[in-house]
């Protein structure tokens, strides 16, 4: 079997090589028409500190060289990201030409006219040549980050869902079988066998911090069980229906199986947990799976197994999350940036960008045999993106694609901490969250006839 995988893994490559050459000479003259028309010009990237951030910069000395375009970069903290662009764009500095835009932030950027339409610029076969290939690019992502009311304001840079890691050891350790985990029901049953099993062992690790991060644990099972933000097609408040209610009753209970502490949790420390063998589950990222494989600071590298989201009363579904490269509006050099933006994000260069540390995008990397060897987590992820993009295809966002979302996050994130630490009933505290999103729903006029 693994002769078969060597094989095909060699003839995979090849393919991908012989298709890189020919891409080569195209790509050649692509940068000549560039350079002849932007070589000289200082384009300025605002970034968030981000493994993909990271690759883009390894990758910048080639983008300089070919287009003559120099690139200077501003990374900071993501914190600091959101607001510091949004002083730069009300001030109009102009000091940005490319902004790494949070799915989160989309709809508001697109209000504010932050960042570009860049629909013209996919249309142009000069601007964007065959080999930027738009259409690869996994569907969950390119629809579900990048569009806001059906433009294209973003192209995905680093996307992730969401998937289930389990220690393999401890399950046949103790005879239990993964196969048997195809609900959430399921899911609880494991957690509860698990917890407490051996010393400092708990059931299953997740987020729990207050904010955004309860936002993201929680809704991983609000879909699944037939709960909504938003009643499907409107603005009216669902997540105080009975299923979102069951949604929030089912992660407090889930948690209780959770390590000490859960309540402060972001990513870092759920799967820190389940990396220092505390956790036999845990449930997050897809892009957070090299932390869990890297040898060197996991201890359960190599002992982990993997399963996409689980079956709820009301189907499975799956988180889409994740970054763009997006064009500032008030920059002052927007051929050069979108030069930037196409070649980074390009297919062409996707398998660069993997091997210099970037989250992966496209489904030709996704399902390319090299990768899949290499990253045995990769089948999990295809499947969670295809679950993902179930919501997608409904025209639901799993965290709804508007400008009140920060807010409206926020609001959910208090609430379901509320409930998760004890001061409120789940149902008591999804009332309160409906309410309050209401509230500001009708100062932003969302309810005018």
């Amino acid at each position: 079997m693994r002769r078969h995988l060597v094989r095909l893994a060699f003839v995979g490559m090849l393919v991908l090589l012989i298709s890189q050459v020919a891409v080569a000479g195209t790509l050649q003259s692509w940068a000549d028409s560039v350079r002849a028309k932007h070589s000289g010009v200082e384009i300025t990237i605002a970034m968030a500190t981000h493994p993909s951030t990271e690759a883009f910069q390894k990758m910048a000395d080639e983008f300089e060289s070919l287009t003559g375009i120099q690139a200077k970069w501003d990374v900071m903290e993501e914190i600091y990201l959101h607001d510091k662009t949004l002083t730069e764009h009300a001030a109009g500095t102009g000091r940005y030409d490319v902004l790494m835009m949070d799915v989160c932030w989309i709809g508001e950027y697109a209000a504010k006219r932050v960042v570009d339409a860049l629909d013209s610029y996919l249309l142009d076969a000069e601007a964007t040549p065959a080999w930027f290939d738009y259409e690869d690019i996994v569907s969950a992502y390119r629809n579900g980050l990048g569009v806001y009311k059906d433009q294209v304001y973003g192209i995905p840079s680093a996307g992730e869902s969401a998937f289930i890691a389990y220690r393999k050891d401890l399950f046949a350790k103790y005879g239990y079988s993964p196969e048997t985990i195809k609900t959430y029901d399921d899911l609880l049953a494991a957690a509860q066998f698990f917890n407490e099993k051996e010393s400092d062992l708990y059931g299953i690790s997740m987020r729990g911090r207050r904010g955004h991060h309860i936002d993201y644990a929680w809704f991983q099972f609000l879909y699944p069980v037939g709960g909504y933000v938003f009643e499907p097609g409107t603005y009216e408040p669902a997540i105080n229906s009975p299923a979102s209610i069951k949604s929030l009753e089912y992660y407090c209970e889930l948690m209780r199986y959770a390590p000490t502490g859960i309540e402060n949790f972001s990513h870092e420390e759920a799967t820190t947990s389940f990396m220092q063998g505390k956790s036999a589950m845990w449930f997050d990222a897809t892009a957070l799976a090299p932390w869990i494989e890297n040898a060197e600071k996991s201890a359960v590298a190599g002992q982990v197994g993997y399963m996409p989201p689980l079956q709820g009363p009301e189907g499975a579904y799956a988180a889409v999350a994740g970054w763009n490269l997006a064009l500032a509006s008030k920059s002052k050099h927007k051929d050069a940036a979108w030069a930037f933006i196409m070649f980074m994000t390009s297919k062409a260069k996707s398998i660069e960008y993997v091997q210099k540390g970037g989250v992966v995008t496209r489904t030709s990397v996704l399902t390319a045999p090299e990768f899949i060897e290499q990253y045995q987590y990769y089948p999990e992820i295809l499947v969670s993106l295809e679950l993902a993009d179930r919501l997608v295809q409904r025209d639901i966002d799993w965290r709804p694609r508007i400008p009140e979302w920060p807010k409206i996050g926020e609001i959910i994130g208090l609430q379901g901490s509320l409930a998760l630490t004890g001061q409120a009933s789940p149902k008591a505290a999804c009332d309160q969250a409906a309410k309050e999103i209401r509230e500001l729903m009708e100062t932003k006029g969302y309810y005018r006839d």
